[in-house]
């Protein structure tokens, strides 16, 4: 992609008034696109990008990622290309016809099904400790992938009532997340190897997982082990995938309030909650049945 023209729109956006993290996430998913077109069609020149370029790049997210952070994706190449239009540097908008998912129809999906579960557990444990206990965290608590980047040791109490609080939320609160008590045990393990490190940024570092040159492992480390995880089962996997499957089991196997499921997922409105509830022919039938008078 012909240097100059992600600057130019990273520019734009900020003069009409995008938030920084917005810039910032928008610039990254152009970036990925610039490498996936050198890589995979040869193509440096934004000039010549028609519609099968974005088409195709889309359809290889959706085995990737979770829906939305694909529309993320596509929402930022179609904002980019349009401003591009805008300004006379592509005679057309060749983003201008692609569709985003609708998230609605998807959510049902995301549930990983029991035998998958165990595949990727297995999988996660063959592949070290490490990214087992990302794996666990992830499929067992919940988190976002910017959350179990930023555990901090001091926010784990995995002794009596194992419990994680995760600080600095989307409105600066924090809430406190039970641990059970196979994770407690994969985070333990992993500790004994973190804790046993004799590189100097390791020993400083005050945070759980970190990487092999740093001090900590970022949001995208995380989702590259996740992604390590689906290639080798051949499995759909993301993170939001996991996280929807942790919602669903407390709804499905420990009949959990709605209420109470929010606060574990850091969600600032309900509704949002209700995303992950999608009730199946069973659970349908086993409350009609109870209206029976034969």
């Amino acid at each position: 992609m012909k240097y100059g023209y992600i600057d130019l729109f990273a520019e734009y956006l900020g003069l009409e008034d995008f938030s920084d993290k917005t810039i910032k996430s928008y610039v990254g998913a152009l970036r990925d696109f610039e490498q996936w077109l050198l890589r995979v069609k040869a193509i440096n020149d934004i000039r010549i990008i028609a519609f099968k370029e974005i088409k195709d790049y889309r359809e290889s997210l959706i085995h990737k990622y979770a829906p939305a952070t694909v529309n993320l994706k596509i929402c930022a190449i179609k904002t980019f290309f349009r401003f591009m239009h805008e300004r006379n540097i592509v005679d057309t908008d060749p983003s201008k016809n692609i569709k985003i998912q609708k998230i609605s129809s998807n959510i049902k999906s995301q549930y990983l099904t029991r035998s998958e579960t165990l595949a990727i557990m297995n999988r996660a444990k063959l592949m070290g400790k490490k990214p087992y206990a990302i794996l666990m965290v992830l499929l067992k608590l919940g988190l976002r992938p910017s959350e179990v980047a930023s555990i901090r040791l001091n926010s784990l109490h995995l002794k009596s009532d194992p419990t994680l609080i995760i600080k600095n939320t989307k409105r600066n609160k924090s809430r406190y997340v039970p641990i059970p008590a196979d994770t407690v045990h994969a985070i333990q393990e992993w500790l004994e190897i973190r804790n046993a490190s004799t590189k100097v940024y390791h020993q400083r570092s005050d945070y759980l997982f970190t990487s092999e040159r740093g001090e900590r492992l970022g949001e995208r480390g995380i989702q590259r082990i996740v992604e390590n995880i689906a290639r080798k089962e051949n499995i759909k996997l993301y993170c939001t995938r996991l996280r929807c499957t942790f919602a669903n089991d407390l709804i499905q196997e420990a009949n959990i309030p709605i209420n109470i499921l929010s606060a574990l997922l850091g969600h600032e409105n309900i509704t949002i909650t209700g995303r992950y509830i999608s009730a199946s022919q069973v659970d349908v039938r086993k409350f009609v049945d109870r209206l029976s008078e034969i």
